[in-house]
This record gives structure tokens, sequence and C-alpha cells, in this order.
């Protein structure tokens, strides 16, 4: 077998919906074929992540709703905005795809494809309305208690987005999302899967829209900490790191060019008092956003 027939058939595989000649065959090859082992492993992951998201029930009219959205696109197919597609980087691109169409609800109109399961039903041509713009870092709980982390993003207008994770420093990145930001609509991506292929407890993303990046330090999701005892001295963007793996806080950082060496020395400090005395003297303000506290330029 090739590998892209292997690569095809691996969300069967998983399933355990594979044939026995044809699950002997695959196995053969991802015997003997690491990127394959890889890609498997991968999507595995993918799937352990998805089991563990909290389930939504769809509403009873789910099905009424989307043919209602289908015939009103087939009679103002020129008019009607379409549908934005998704391209993840990786072998979980269909997994992962299908996950974002159609598991999570988001804040406004539902995901981009304008018939989610959250909101109300609205006529094809409405104009959308306003929503808060940005990047967002939630944590959404599992019956079991535990937090994952998910990232939003929304605008109010078409922006072109990138999401990558950096590795072992901020300039050695890998590919995690891109697409395009319609709006008034919320792409939601899942963490989760990240966090447990990198064994970190703070994992550290560039979110770029149309070239202005920004870094988030997003934390596993442990219980966050109300105060701490910190001594460090640092590069901001390490020192931004190390604040948030310990309060299990998200930071988002905005660069303007420079980073400076800060001293910190706090002894049971919540962690807005630890940030306002680690930005004392630098050209850096704190602002409260969502759940996360932005370090941005004056």
């Amino acid at each position: 077998m090739r590998c892209e027939q292997v690569r095809n058939l691996l969300n069967e595989y998983i399933e355990g919906s594979v044939s026995g000649a044809m699950r002997d065959r695959l196995e053969a090859h991802l015997e003997g074929c690491v990127e394959c082992r890889r890609e498997l492993q991968l999507m595995q992951a993918i799937w352990r992540g998805l089991s563990a998201m909290p389930e939504i029930e769809p509403p009873a009219d789910l099905h009424a709703r989307i043919m209602t959205h289908v015939r009103a696109n087939a009679r103002t197919r020129e008019a009607q905005q379409r549908v934005a597609f998704w391209r993840w980087a990786g072998a979980a691109a269909v997994a992962a795809g299908l996950f974002l169409l159609g598991f999570f609800a988001a804040q406004s109109d539902g995901v981009q494809a304008a018939f989610g399961f959250g909101g109300k039903s609205k006529p094809a041509l409405e104009t959308p309305q306003p929503v808060l713009a940005g990047v967002f870092i939630e944590y959404r709980a599992t019956e079991e208690g535990v937090r994952l982390p998910v990232l939003e993003a929304r605008m109010n207008r078409a922006a072109t987005a990138e999401l990558r994770h950096a590795l072992s420093s901020l300039n050695e990145t890998k590919l995690v999302w891109r697409g395009t930001l319609q709006p008034g609509k919320t792409v939601e991506i899942p963490l989760q899967t990240l966090l447990q292929n990198s064994s970190e407890r703070v994992l550290t993303l560039w979110w770029s829209v149309e070239g202005q990046r920004r870094v988030l330090f997003v934390p596993a999701g442990y219980p966050p900490a109300k105060i701490a005892s910190i001594r460090l001295q640092a590069k901001l963007s390490d020192a931004l790191r190390q604040l948030a793996s310990v309060y299990q806080t998200p930071i988002e950082w905005v660069p303007n060019g420079e980073e400076p060496l800060v001293v910190l020395d706090v002894q049971d400090a919540p962690l807005e008092d630890a940030l306002r005395q680690l930005l004392v003297g630098s050209n850096y303000t704190l602002t409260r956003h969502g759940a996360a506290w932005r370090v941005a330029g004056r």
C-alpha cells in the first residue's frame, strides 16, 4: 500500500471499521513506515481529545434549520456569504475539520457555516451583528472536572489568520491552523491535543491576523493559583511564560519590537500584582482580556 492510501484509511482503522484483509495490509505498512505511524499517533491523540470534550446536545429542530439554510442558499446563491473552509495542517485535517464544523457551539451564529447549534436562526441576507473581536482563551470543563483549553477567534470583517506552535524557541514554529475569519463568526480551535503531544505545562502559540502577530502563553488547565512567590531574572517572554505556568492563567503578549530583561521578586502575590511589578520601567502596559492578561506595547 502507498502512504496516501494508508492515511486515507486511518480514521476507519481507528474506528475499527476496516475489513480483515485490508487491516492486515494497513498494519504491515504501518510497521515499516515511520511517517505513517506518526500520522496514526497524532490522529489517535485527536480522537482521545475529542472524546474527552463535553458533549453538546443539538436542538430538536436542527435538521429543519439546516434545510431552511440550504433552500435559502439555493435561491440567493450569488448574495449568500460563502461558507469558510479551514485548512488544517498535518494528518488530522479531516477529523479536526469535521470536529470544528459539527461539535462546537459558537458565541454568535455558531460555526462559520452559519447554522451552528447556538443562537437563533437568521435570514440568509442579514448583516452580521458586531461582536467582540479578538482572540480569546477559554477553558471548557468536562464531567470529570478537567479544564480543556480552547482558542476562540472572531472579527467584524473578513481576515486571514494563522496559528503556529512555538517549539524550542519563539523562532521555531509549526503550523497548527490557517484560514479565513468571517465577519461576526467564531472559529474555535481545541488545544488539548497540542498539550498532550508536547508534554508541556504551558503552550507557546503565535497568533497572526493579516501579519499582526501576538504570543499566547496557554497553561494546561490545572486549578489556577490565587497567589504565588516568585523570584526571577529573564527576558520578558520567558518571564511571562513562567508566570502563566505558575498561576495556570493564560497571558497574551503583543511585542512592540523590544524584549527587555526583567526582574521579579514577590511573595504571596496575585498574578496582577506580579505582572505590574514585572513591567515597571518597561514600555509595556497591562490589561485584562477575557480570561487572560494582555501585555502590550504603549
